[in-house]
Formats: structure tokens, C-alpha cells, sequence
């Protein structure tokens, strides 16, 4: 995760992935979680261009990655 406070009005453009879907494990492992983006506390779609004011806060949530494996399964 990391945050980002605006100092001064600023555009920004967010190209991001797996923010619906979660990245699939393999191999029997479990699906990681699926990230997000936030200004202020309010989602923002994963590719999109938004206006921040100075003090606006951007949160990105990376998504977590996919298991290996079957999770009951002795390594």
C-alpha cells in the first residue's frame, strides 16, 4: 500500500489491474486479493485520470499475488 498527499493541484492518471478480479493462484493455490484505488477515502476505477486538489490523499492497494499449491497440503 502507499499513499500519496497532493502538495498543490495536480492530475493524475491511475493504469492499474486487478482491482475487480483477484490475481488466481496456481496449482491449487488460493486467489490473492484484489487491490484498489482511493482518493480521500472514495474508490476510483482502476485506469482513470482524476483532479487532486492540494491535500487530497491517493491511496493505492496493491493487489496480493496467488498461492502455489494446494494450501492443505504438507510443503
Amino acid at each position: 500500500m502507499r499513499e500519496y498527499e497532493a502538495l498543490a493541484p495536480v492530475e493524475v492518471s491511475l493504469l492499474t489491474e486487478r482491482r475487480r478480479h483477484a490475481p488466481r493462484g496456481a496449482a491449487g493455490g488460493a486467489a490473492g486479493t484484489p487491490g484498489a484505488n482511493l482518493v480521500n477515502g472514495r474508490a476510483v476505477p482502476a485506469k482513470a485520470t482524476v483532479q487532486l486538489m492540494a491535500g487530497d490523499v491517493l491511496r493505492i492497494e496493491t493487489p496480493g499475488g496467488g498461492g502455489y499449491g494446494s494450501p492443505s497440503e504438507e510443503q
